[in-house]
């Protein structure tokens, strides 16, 4: 009766002990799992942010025709204005991109016009002289670089006035309106919103495209998808773009608009205010009158 007693005793323990195992077995497995389950979680999450930085510092896509936030306006074959498409050639005059396209003289005074849409002191700037610099682009003795940022998108009453409406420039400038462009700035500027004041609707920024003739079924091209004009600016397709020019500008000591240079050097406000005093600079830095040619 002992002997039976101990057996089932140990047979017992054994059982236990077995019991014991096969949860400390379970508790090891589900250990395992979890904290796997936690590294292929960690290891996602790692992924999504290696991917969102690449992404983000992955430079924008922007308008074709346009290099560092830039489009280049030069006379054309016919005598009117075109744009200067980027290449690869060379020797072409300093502080300029590379282009294809340009009939200017080989003096001839390069203008960079960094501009706010929102900006009444652009509207300013383009009031006073935006006539005589389409007059001296078309006779070659000029060529002009517009420099569309958004600096004022918090004086539009919330709906990013100044991004939206550089975007639908640069939407027409990639559907190749290049004899367009021009009109285009006319236009918003003429039509200005209040700064402060409500920003225009997509519609009225469509309308200023219209009234300046692009075509608004034209297709785009440097997008992949490669949207309409109207579909480029009601998607504002060039926003990403738009935002990283003008942190290049502003990474250049741009504080304000408009910044108005010509071959490089800063044109104070009283002057280019004066649109005989800025006739002067521009004709002294093609070498027509006084100063020296530029080099």
């Amino acid at each position: 009766m002992a002997k039976d007693q101990v057996e089932r005793r140990q047979a017992a323990r054994e059982k236990a002990r077995q019991i014991a195992q096969a949860q400390a077995n379970r508790e090891k497995r589900a250990k395992t799992i979890l904290w796997s389950g936690i590294g292929i979680v960690v290891i996602a999450v790692i992924a999504v942010i290696v991917v969102l930085i690449v992404q983000s510092s992955r430079p924008a896509v922007g308008p074709v025709s346009m290099v560092n936030g830039g489009i280049t306006l030069a006379k054309g074959d016919n005598g009117d204005v075109a744009v200067a498409h980027p290449s690869d050639k060379e020797n072409v005059p300093e502080g300029l991109p590379a282009y294809d396209t340009g009939k200017q003289k080989d003096d001839a005074a390069h203008v960079d016009v960094y501009l706010d849409f929102q900006c009444p002191a652009c509207k300013n700037f383009e009031d006073a002289n935006g006539a005589s610099l389409a007059k001296l682009i078309e006779s070659g003795d000029i060529t002009v670089t517009y420099h569309p940022v958004s600096i004022l998108d918090g004086a539009s009453g919330g709906n990013k006035f100044s991004t939206r409406a550089a975007n639908a420039f640069m939407c027409a400038a990639d559907a190749k309106n290049d004899d367009k462009l021009v009109g285009v700035l006319q236009g918003f500027f003429a039509q200005q919103p209040e700064e402060g004041g409500n920003g225009m609707e997509d519609d009225q920024i469509l309308d200023i495209l219209k009234k300046a003739e692009v075509d608004l079924d034209a297709k785009t091209t440097a997008l992949d998808e490669q949207p309409s004009v109207r579909d480029c600016v009601t998607n504002t397709s060039f926003e990403k773009y738009v935002q990283q020019s003008t942190k290049v500008a502003q990474d250049k000591d741009l504080s304000g608009t408009p910044r108005i240079q010509v071959n490089g050097k800063d044109i104070e406000p009283k002057v280019w205010a004066n649109p005989q005093a800025f006739g002067r600079t521009l004709l002294e830095a093609t070498g027509q009158i006084g100063g020296e040619k530029k080099k």
